[in-house]
């Protein structure tokens, strides 16, 4: 803080969306709610030796206060918020500011050792609903996309056929035995996965449990869909032979994927005395690691686009939505780092064995297979929110 009159400036603007007044440290968990709901929302200044309508009355023990406010910032605010506490006087008399900046504090959302999860609201704080606390989690990172609920998707969209048959493969016994050994019931198996929420008693399935389990995904993620074309020539000025809007659930959608493209590949062949030879133009583990890729790591907050699939006499693009999540480049991405950005549709396509848990696929199959057989890199670039593969075909004269 800069000087009296600075200070004098910032008290007589009064409480608000910023900054509380607090006359003493009467009531640990209020003034824990009150950190919180600055941690919670865009930060702000807890003023201690305040009065309510901003006049300074002071502190008889600042340095007691201090300890006080630090501890309680430890042990009442979870996680633990690491403020700025500063001693600041006026008039002769001593008073303590306590600034919570966002920058600082990236565990959101916060709550007080008794459980209450607040908001800053103008100049009061309030208990924040289940849809903020979403909010708040998914800025801070701590709840990805896929992991958050889908409004409207209740429980009755989950497909049962498609969640049986996942539980078998990945658990070893009916969904009704589960269930009967268990003592749970649907609901609770499903939240134990993370696939179902309670939304201000609302409950709602997962992005990742609509597009893996739904009974309709394109109902309530119409970019969830897959455009593919095969054009009869080099650019998509060209005829279009083949024309398709994929849909259904995402192992669908890459299943019907995979016969699109040996639909439409040609497989060319030269004569070997009295037997035919094939000669693939792709190397198949590297196209379907290349589509498996796009469906799975897709930005699918950007509700106006869909993963397209371009067939081209030379080529095979595949464009998927959204940048580089993470630490991804164009670079180190060919090296092998990995960043998951939809954790639980990874996990999920993984354990269905679409997906290899290793996370090698770009280098170990699209680049090395690829290279192998076509002679050519493969390239990746990013065009404005857009990452595109490009798998080029082996050349057969």
């Amino acid at each position: 803080m800069n000087g009296e009159h600075e200070l004098l400036t910032m008290l007589a603007q009064g409480e608000g969306q910023h900054q509380e007044f607090k006359r003493q440290i009467d009531n640990a968990e209020s003034i824990a709610g009150e950190i919180v709901a600055f941690a919670n929302s865009d930060g702000g200044v807890l003023y201690v030796g305040v009065d309510d309508d901003g006049t300074v009355v002071g502190l008889a023990d600042a340095g007691r206060d201090v300890q006080t406010l630090t501890h309680l910032c430890r042990d009442r605010c979870i996680p633990p918020i690491s403020p700025i506490i500063e001693q600041l006087s006026l008039d002769g008399r001593t008073m303590l500011a306590l600034s919570v900046r966002t920058a600082l504090n990236r565990l959101k959302p916060y709550r007080t050792a008794g459980g209450r999860f607040y908001v800053r609201v103008g100049r009061d704080k309030r208990d924040a609903t289940g849809r903020e606390l979403m909010r708040i989690a998914q800025a801070a990172g701590e709840l990805h996309y896929d992991e958050s609920p889908v409004l409207g998707a209740g429980l009755g969209e989950l497909s049962m056929s498609a969640f049986t048959t996942y539980h078998r493969i990945q658990f070893g016994i009916t969904l009704d035995e589960q269930l009967v050994q268990s003592g749970m019931d649907l609901p609770r198996l499903l939240s134990n996965l993370r696939l179902l929420h309670d939304l201000d008693g609302e409950q709602l399935l997962s992005v990742a449990a609509v597009l893996i389990f739904g009974e309709n995904p394109q109902r309530w993620l119409p970019q969830s869909r897959l455009s593919a074309v095969a054009f009869a020539g080099t650019d998509e000025d060209s005829d279009i032979l083949d024309r398709r809007e994929i849909r259904g659930r995402l192992p669908t959608i890459l299943d019907d994927t995979r016969l699109f493209l040996e639909r439409n590949i040609r497989v060319p062949a030269r004569e070997q005395g009295f037997r035919r030879e094939d000669m693939l133009l792709y190397d198949r583990t590297a196209l379907g690691e290349a589509v498996v890729n796009a469906v799975a790591h897709r930005d699918y907050s950007l509700s106006g686009s869909q993963v397209r699939l371009f067939l081209f006499r030379d080529r095979v693009e595949v464009r998927s939505p959204g940048r580089l999540p993470n630490s991804i480049t164009l670079e180190n991405i060919k090296l092998g780092v990995h960043a998951e950005r939809n954790r639980a549709i990874c996990t999920l396509l993984t354990q269905l064995g679409y997906m290899s848990a290793i996370g090698t696929g770009v280098p170990r199959l699209i680049m090395r297979l690829s290279r192998q057989l076509s002679g050519r890199e493969p390239e990746f670039t990013l065009l404005g929110e857009e990452l595109r593969v490009r798998i080029w075909a082996r050349d057969v004269g």
